[in-house]
């Protein structure tokens, strides 16, 4: 608990995230991951590979815009840096460690911003527009982000209002990718899985609420939360995919 306290107060982040509660569940996405690092390195393993294949299709005298590094813990930066001219890290906050390896790095940045562009605004939904003007753009991935969108900002609205919102930010997210003119890579949860102690799944849940995800081009299957994590008799896993380009 004391190392998330100093997180939460030495994080770099916009405002938004901590008055929205968004920096107080990316600290508690760390702590989860520190607890659980060997059932989360095949998803990072597999979670980097593909931005990478991806971003095989670009053109590398560009920029990379990455969404959804604020841990980076998922995205092979290097890999990423020593490929394209530049890479831009885009999130609502950004752990030291990220900061310290992108300017170790020296042509890596880390943006804070909401990819929403309406988080402070819920009742109304708006169309992401940021970098779509900017032709040395040529590479965008979206790491393990759209399920999360909305999850902080809708835990204090009734079920119907929350699942709204949830499926709006998610499609809008989707317009948003297919609008750049570069590739655009997505890596997002599909489904999420409640397993009993016999491996027996007794139920399935859509993080998106309904919004219709690309065709995959990889699954995969993330155990976020063995048993004991969340519940000492079940446990939690997402259904991952890749889609190599969404605008394709």
């Amino acid at each position: 608990m004391l190392r998330e306290a100093i997180d939460w107060l030495f994080t770099p982040s916009l405002p938004l995230a901590r008055k929205s509660g968004h920096l107080g569940e990316f600290v508690a996405i760390a702590a989860r991951r520190r607890r659980n690092a060997s059932a989360w390195a095949g998803h990072e393993a597999r979670s980097k590979e593909a931005v990478e294949r991806a971003g095989l299709a670009a053109d590398p005298d560009g920029t990379a815009l990455i969404l959804g590094a604020g841990h980076a813990n998922d995205v092979p930066l290097e890999a990423l840096s020593d490929r394209f001219r530049a890479v831009i890290l885009v999130d609502l906050a950004f752990s030291r460690a990220t900061r310290r390896l992108a300017r170790r790095l020296g042509n890596v940045v880390c943006r804070t911003h909401d990819v929403t562009e309406c988080l402070d605004a819920l009742s109304e939904i708006r169309q992401p527009t940021a970098w779509l003007d900017d032709p040395s753009v040529t590479f965008v991935a979206s790491v393990n982000l759209i399920s999360q969108l909305a999850t902080v900002s809708t835990r204090h609205r009734d079920d119907a209002e929350a699942e709204r919102i949830a499926r709006a930010l998610a499609e809008a997210h989707l317009r948003w990718l297919s609008r750049f003119a570069c590739p655009a890579c997505l890596i997002a949860d599909q489904e999420i899985e409640i397993v009993d102690r016999d491996g027996s799944v007794t139920a399935t849940l859509d993080p998106n609420k309904g919004a219709r995800l690309p065709e995959a081009d990889e699954h995969w299957i993330w155990d976020i939360a063995p048993r004991g994590e969340i519940d000492r008799r079940y446990a939690v896993r997402h259904k991952v995919i890749a889609v190599d380009r969404v605008n394709r």
